[in-house]
């Protein structure tokens, strides 16, 4: 039981600790089944079952389960990021490509900002691509959270 428990920890940190609007789990069916329970018992058990059935770049996408539409990160990149994970780890690293343009175009990141977009993701490639094993929705988070660090990007992130 107790290697279970480690395990669910280590599966859902990344998702509980980046995890910025939506709740320490994130949205998705996991945060609204715990919904109204505190603590880090209901967080772990609704990052797990986020992460388990895969509802949040679902979620993220259709604007579902929590999720804000709204954002451009989320409504416009989530399923772009996430069929084409790999291509934009590889431009990132290399800080040029067209699936890192075509990310700041989904993010609507005007021209005169593209380079400076294209520097700040490589320069925090290790941020943003954490472990070779990353999913999108940790993308996704830190993407946000490195782009709000960034006073020329900030305002892409809403």
């Amino acid at each position: 039981m107790k290697k279970l428990l480690v395990a669910a920890l280590l599966v859902a940190s990344p998702m509980a600790v980046n995890a910025k609007d939506y709740g320490a789990a994130g949205c998705g069916v996991g945060s609204i089944i715990f919904d109204g329970k505190s603590g880090l018992g209901p967080n772990v058990l609704a990052a797990t079952t986020n992460n388990f059935y895969g509802t949040q770049t679902f979620a993220m996408t259709s604007g579902t389960l929590g999720c804000n539409v709204d954002d451009p990160i989320q409504s416009h990149a989530a399923l772009y990021i996430d069929s084409n994970l790999n291509n934009i780890a590889a431009d990132v690293a290399r800080g040029e490509g067209e699936a890192l343009m075509a990310l700041a175009e989904l993010l609507n990141v005007e021209d005169s900002d593209r380079a400076t977009f294209s520097s700040v993701l490589k320069r925090n490639f290790d941020v943003i691509f954490a472990t070779e094993s990353v999913s999108s929705v940790d993308v996704i988070s830190s993407l946000r959270s490195v782009m709000q660090a960034d006073a020329d990007l900030a305002k892409y992130v809403g």
